[in-house]
């Protein structure tokens, strides 16, 4: 079989499953009980029965249907196959918002070449707004059956931005806001959906320009780094470096504004 059919296999299969996960988050978003805890000591970062029971179910499906394929799960589900494709999962993005009955947020279903250390398929359904954002090496970009492709807009004075903050804000509490000052000062506005993969779908259509955020996961980036990159959209570190699921700074634009969002980030380091 060729290594486009392998993709291929696999994202149809998934975009049939995705109605399956969709139901499940909303149903148990009607629950008075989301059974809400915490990761660690950092009370911002939590964890509901949605996660966890999102993750069971796609989990379920990848061993069933494809039992070769690795898996890296944000809830802990990791499997080690013997083909060259992981599947990276949040089954739950925008958690936060989510327990707090804030309809942003989605599941992040990604696909990884090991050995090219890149992300071949996403699927992000939002099922709360009831649309499902994906994509295939090669194919292209849709919202639904629609293709959806990355603005043209080339000056920062005229860009739209996103951005989110890390678990570990404190930390870093002086370069999150000199960046954020800067941004705001330079462009249209500033948002902040509280979800890394609905952000980068937003890039990849055209609603945002341009996106940035530190300390990101492989989970909450792969799937809709592979819609961007489809959607003609462009990805980096902050330093410029080329994007791999794995890296822990990650600049997501419309190509056009790439160069001058690298430059902008550059800024603090230069202080």
């Amino acid at each position: 079989m060729s290594y486009q059919n392998e993709i291929k296999i696999r994202y149809q299969h998934f975009l049939n499953f995705v109605p399956t996960i969709s139901e499940f988050l909303k149903k148990t978003h009607e629950r008075e009980d989301l059974q809400i805890s915490f990761k660690g000591s950092i009370e911002s970062d939590l964890v509901t029965i949605a996660d966890k029971g999102s993750e069971e179910l796609i989990v379920s499906e990848i061993r069933k249907a494809f039992p070769n394929d690795h898996i890296l799960g944000e809830e802990g589900s990791n499997y080690e196959g013997s083909s060259q494709f992981k599947w990276i999962i949040d089954p739950l993005d925008g958690t936060v918002n989510y327990s707090h009955r804030i309809p942003l947020y989605c599941c992040c279903i990604g696909l990884e070449d090991i050995e090219k250390k890149s992300a071949v398929m996403g699927i992000v359904p939002m099922p709360a707004l009831g649309y499902i954002y994906h994509a295939m090496l090669g194919e292209g970009a849709f919202k639904d059956k629609t293709p959806i492709k990355v603005t043209q807009t080339k000056e920062i004075k005229k860009a739209l931005l996103c951005t989110g903050f890390p678990y570990d804000r404190e930390e870093r509490i002086e370069q999150l806001m000199f960046n954020l000052k800067k941004f705001i000062l330079r462009s249209r506005g500033v948002r902040r959906t509280g979800s890394a993969g609905l952000d980068i779908c937003w890039v990849a259509e055209g609603k945002f320009d341009a996106f940035w955020e530190e300390d990101l996961k492989p989970w909450d980036m792969t799937a809709a780094a592979a819609i961007l990159q489809e959607a003609g959209g462009k990805l980096s570190t902050y330093a410029n470096n080329t994007f791999h699921p794995y890296v822990t700074s990650l600049i997501a634009s419309n190509g056009v504004l790439h160069e001058k969002m690298v430059e902008i980030l550059q800024e603090y380091l230069d202080i």
